[in-house]
């Protein structure tokens, strides 16, 4: 007996091939990308293991599009036939976790307060556990959720525009949709730098439309740009695409990064934001498709990418526990005596490195990699463990 582990943050990465479901490991590869920059640009330099490309590509400027553009690829037009029920499985894979998270952790700031930086505790009310939860948590150990919410409003909105369209037995071209988001996302980056994204609720609305245009290029990426693009070789490729960004380093003497999450593109024109994400999206897209023979079936490029969600929830609380235990060995022993405990107690994300040794960020990389993965799977024995007894119980009842 088996349950499904719970690849929230992953789609199906999957495509029929001669009648078979085959799994398209590019995109194993791209999740365990986007995954490994997610958690090296959380640390800020200090994770001794860098893929931005000597600042080439740097995290912000493609990350989260990366996702969106997965996302979109994988999207099925027969989903619009059953919007309910993928509705209801977007909500329970993207939404619920959340709220799970966002209790747990709220219960372990709390009885936790008198150890560790915990003083930012809320009240356990209905805004504080659901509405958060709807438009990017608060809650420190979870900050990246925000993402998962924001994925979540975007399929809803791409989903509920196309069945409304076909309830008016109108089908236009997809590229048409393509047009009209990328209008939207365009004027709500110039929003943003005007200021209006300070406003928490315009914040929300500007990043979920602004990232749906990596969700829709992802679409079209799939049903047309991607035949024309493979047939342009590496060589080409990769110097058509360092060009780019060569341009952009050289007109803003600084390579373009962005916080989506904020909405703030740090008054970047649109094309500039759009157009270095897209960059990043398909500069790694080549890199997973070249390393696909070699690494597709790797088995912890494999296992990152199926635990993508547990990776995002749970990885600033592993970077707190192992800081944690260097505090405790400073106090206890006369090792890390370097260790600022003023930080410790101010500063959520301070990152203590021994000796001030870069290589040493390397526990805080693999840490907030690998035991979110030992999360999930304790969580799948006890999903499992709590089926088989409301099994047994069922089947005690029906005998009776």
């Amino acid at each position: 007996m088996k349950i499904q582990e719970q690849n929230n943050m992953q789609v199906t990465n999957q495509k029929i091939i001669n009648n078979e479901l085959k799994i398209d490991y590019r995109f194993k590869i791209l999740y365990s990308i986007a995954m490994i920059s997610v958690i090296a640009g959380h640390l800020g330099g200090k994770s001794s293991i860098e893929l931005n490309i000597q600042g080439w590509f740097p995290y912000s400027s493609f990350h989260m599009p990366l996702f969106m553009f997965s996302s979109g690829y994988f999207f099925k037009i027969k989903n619009v036939f059953h919007i309910k029920r993928y509705i209801y499985r977007k909500f329970k894979r993207l939404i619920f976790p959340i709220y799970s998270y966002n209790c747990f952790y709220r219960f372990l700031k709390y009885f936790t307060k008198k150890f560790a930086y915990i003083n930012r505790i809320k009240s356990f009310d209905f805004e504080n556990i659901f509405i958060e939860s709807l438009v990017g948590s608060r809650i420190l150990f979870i900050g990246p959720s925000w993402f998962s919410s924001t994925l979540f409003f975007v399929e809803l909105y791409n989903i509920v525009k196309r069945k409304i369209i076909k309830l008016i037995r109108f089908e236009p071209n997809e590229l048409i949709y393509f047009i009209i988001d990328l209008c939207i996302s365009y004027k709500c980056i110039i929003l943003s730098n005007e200021g209006y994204n300070k406003i928490n609720i315009y914040k929300y609305i500007f990043r979920i439309l602004h990232l749906n245009i990596y969700y829709q290029f992802g679409i079209i990426f799939n049903k047309y740009l991607e035949y024309f693009t493979n047939k342009i070789q590496n060589d080409i490729f990769f110097f058509c695409t360092f060009s780019m960004k060569l341009f952009f380093h050289l007109f803003y003497a600084k390579m373009p990064e962005f916080e989506y999450n904020k909405s703030e593109y740090y008054n970047y024109s649109p094309f500039t934001v759009i157009i270095n994400s897209i960059l990043g999206i398909l500069f790694w897209m080549r890199i997973s498709e070249n390393m696909e023979y070699l690494l597709g079936k790797n088995f912890y490029i494999n296992i990152i990418a199926d635990n993508t969600f547990s990776i995002m929830m749970n990885h600033f609380f592993v970077n707190f526990m192992i800081r944690n235990i260097f505090a405790i060995m400073s106090k206890n022993t006369k090792y890390f005596r370097d260790f600022n405990f003023n930080m410790h107690y101010s500063n959520f994300f301070y990152i203590y490195l021994p000796n001030n040794v870069l290589s040493t960020g390397i526990i805080y990389f693999l840490g907030g990699l690998f035991f979110p993965i030992v999360i999930q799977k304790i969580i799948n024995k006890i999903k499992l463990g709590i089926f088989i007894i409301f099994s047994l119980i069922i089947r005690k009842k029906r005998k009776i």
